[in-house]
């Protein structure tokens, strides 16, 4: 009878066990089958025996199985960046719509001489890491400017300070001036694109003036309109004036948006600041008279770092000013955009509350 029981329990751990194997092998086919990476399983002798559809879909081939893994176009100019025991990975590079693609593939030696490959598009973080890169040297080459005329100013000044006339030490005080605005300006967008990207930035909005926050800008950007010899014309209306907003931050709007205007236009030129009433909110506008911006690239002009190729090589930057003119725009509930054409100049735009329309509704909630 305990025999006859044992045999009993045997079969039906036994049976048990199958159907788990069975119901592991089936959701393992299924996972194969919906993973996004490119999986590919090749032979003792490098053809490729199995592979899921996002392998397809990765390498761009219509057809893998019985291929020679290696001497696929991907896959033959790979670059080894790692050969640790158990792991080979490589990067192969193949051409996009708009620029190269990067593919990451992570080779694992398994039993009986074959191997499972792991292929995956590493495009954006290739991107990423070549934009930051690029961001701390142009954090670098921004820092230098100011702080080499800072150095020369104070060094002429060190030496020859007794010795100047009235003129040329205004002349050398409005230099240090400048870039020590400069590098204020600097810093305060480098903190401000920090606490956006780990979403700690605030605002605080209240009834303030459009006219006092253009006035406060131009404390900081006015040597730098004047040092190419640029007009900033006002044209701000009373109507349009009161918004319900941060006036800090609203100036540190102003201060962008003249800033690139001022960069990226020819000397001599205007740059215009005017206002109107449109359906509760105030728009402000800047507009000048540069180079203009392809249509192509104007979805793109509010990412980070992100600066048009017409006037990249005309002037620094690093590609914040209009990230943070938009997250400052949108967390006051207004929104910003942009108008342009090559050779026609650039319009920036953005809608503040108006206060006192603000301030009736509150009254009467």
């Amino acid at each position: 009878m305990n025999e006859q029981q044992s045999e009993s329990e045997r079969r039906r751990v036994s049976g048990r066990r199958r159907e788990d194997a069975a119901l592991d092998q089936a959701t393992f086919a299924e996972a194969f089958v919906a993973l996004t990476d490119g999986i590919v399983l090749t032979d003792s002798e490098g053809h490729v025996a199995s592979a899921n559809p996002a392998a397809f879909g990765v390498l761009g081939e219509d057809a893998l199985i019985g291929q020679i893994f290696e001497e696929l176009l991907l896959v033959s100019g790979a670059t080894k960046t790692q050969d640790t025991e158990g792991h080979l990975v490589r990067r192969a590079w193949f051409p996009r719509e708009d620029r190269m693609g990067v593919l990451e593939i992570v080779t694992t030696p398994l039993p009986g001489g074959r191997a499972l490959h792991t292929v995956r598009d590493v495009t954006a973080q290739a991107e990423l890491l070549r934009l930051k890169e690029e961001f701390l040297m142009e954090v670098a080459h921004e820092l230098r400017t100011p702080i080499a005329a800072l150095t020369a100013t104070l060094e002429l000044l060190f030496e020859d300070a007794l010795s100047m006339s009235r003129a040329e030490l205004g002349s050398m005080v409005a230099t240090l001036r400048r870039s020590a605005l400069r590098l204020e300006h600097l810093v305060e967008n480098l903190l401000d694109a920090g606490s956006i990207e780990a979403g700690t930035f605030q605002v605080r909005a209240m009834p303030t003036s459009v006219r006092q926050s253009l006035q406060d800008a131009l404390n900081f950007v006015q040597p730098l309109l004047d040092s190419k010899h640029q007009e900033l014309v006002s044209q701000l209306h009373t109507e349009s004036d009161r918004v319900l907003a941060d006036q800090r931050r609203t100036a540190q709007v102003l201060a962008n948006l003249i800033a690139n205007a001022s960069k990226y236009s020819p000397e001599a030129t205007r740059i215009t600041v005017s206002s109107a009433l449109r359906d509760g909110f105030v728009r402000v506008t800047v507009a000048d008279q540069g180079p203009g911006i392809p249509r192509d690239e104007q979805t793109r002009l509010f990412q980070r770092f992100f600066r048009s190729r017409e006037v990249r090589d005309q002037a620094g930057g690093l590609g914040l000013g209009l990230t943070i003119c938009r997250a400052i725009v949108q967390a006051q509930g207004g929104e910003i955009g942009i108008e342009s054409a090559p050779g026609r100049g650039t319009s920036v735009h953005f809608t503040l509350p108006k206060a006192r329309q603000l301030t009736e509704e509150a009254a009467t909630e």
